[in-house]
């Protein structure tokens, strides 16, 4: 378990999503040409269709075409959805109010899912329709959003006095490698933007999705890493995680990357810690429901 979360756990997802997207052929004509998604990639999208849809056939569409990372067998894979019942419109599942889906892409994981997802790159938003099944009284369409798994944002310069600062370095699935240099850590919480994404900002009392490298500063030696080796993103509560983290993320924005240098006090109580993070998504729970009378 990462010594990062003070709270144990990821959060829960729905297993609805694998039982809507089944694995059947396009088909070049059917309901998904009544059906209108906006919203931009990462964000809660806006489904608009006449109810109720009939839907016979299964169908898929290619809402926007990503340019990210190809995903191959055992990759991991960040998902958003939104899942709508197409006779009545209302919503069945939606994730972008909470933590993506977080799985390893094989067929025993991703399920169903797998053709769809092989071969697919990050950064596309897929819109898909379903007949009723066994599972599912009604007809339904569900959009979801292939996440990026690596920083994504606007690479930024170096700032001032960064000879004396670790270096880092990324691999080509962006795996990060950090140098220590020869000198004496800060002896206060260091926090560097590496790069700036535009995607939702990361919100107290929220979750954050993230990957990330953690080295001891004296000994250079990797601590804790999610990149590689059967891992994968992983996704926390903000309000448990250590304060060098509360206090360097607060306010990101996902496609980000920050490498924070903590001292002993603002990481684990025993050495300064290098840290270098990618933030994939941030999600806000959503207000609870009011109380009846």
């Amino acid at each position: 378990m990462s010594r990062v979360r003070a709270v144990a756990g990821l959060l829960a997802v729905a297993s609805l999503l694998f039982g809507l997207l089944g694995c059947t052929e396009d088909v070049p004509e059917g309901p998904l040409d009544r059906v209108e998604v906006t919203g931009d990639f990462g964000r809660r999208p806006q489904l608009i269709a006449p109810v109720p849809l009939v839907v016979q056939h299964s169908a898929t569409e290619t809402i926007i075409e990503g340019d990210g990372r190809e995903l191959a067998d055992g990759d991991p894979v960040l998902l958003a959805y939104l899942a709508v019942d197409a006779q009545t419109g209302e919503t069945i599942d939606d994730s972008y109010t909470r933590e993506p889906r977080v799985l390893l892409l094989s067929k025993s994981e991703a399920g169903p899912l797998y053709s769809s997802l092989l071969g697919a790159r990050e950064g596309t938003r897929l819109l898909r329709a379903d007949p009723p099944t066994a599972s599912t009284s009604h007809p339904t369409l569900v959009v979801y959003d292939i996440l990026h798994t690596r920083a994504w944002g606007e690479e930024l310069p170096p700032p001032a006095g960064a000879d004396d600062l670790p270096t880092v370095t990324l691999g080509e699935r962006g795996e990060p490698e950090v140098t220590i240099p020869d000198a004496e850590p800060p002896s206060q919480l260091e926090v560097v933007p590496l790069i700036r994404g535009t995607g939702p900002q990361v919100r107290t009392g929220g979750t954050i999705t993230v990957q990330y490298t953690s080295v001891a500063w004296d000994t250079g030696e990797v601590l804790e890493t999610t990149w590689g080796n059967g891992n994968a993103p992983q996704t926390l509560p903000f309000e448990g995680l250590i304060p060098a983290w509360q206090g360097g993320l607060t306010d990101a924005t996902a496609g980000s990357q920050y490498m924070i240098i903590a001292p002993p006090e603002d990481a684990f109580g025993t050495d300064t810690v290098v840290f270098v993070i990618d933030v994939l998504a941030a999600s806000t729970a959503p207000d609870p429901a009011p109380e009846g009378d």
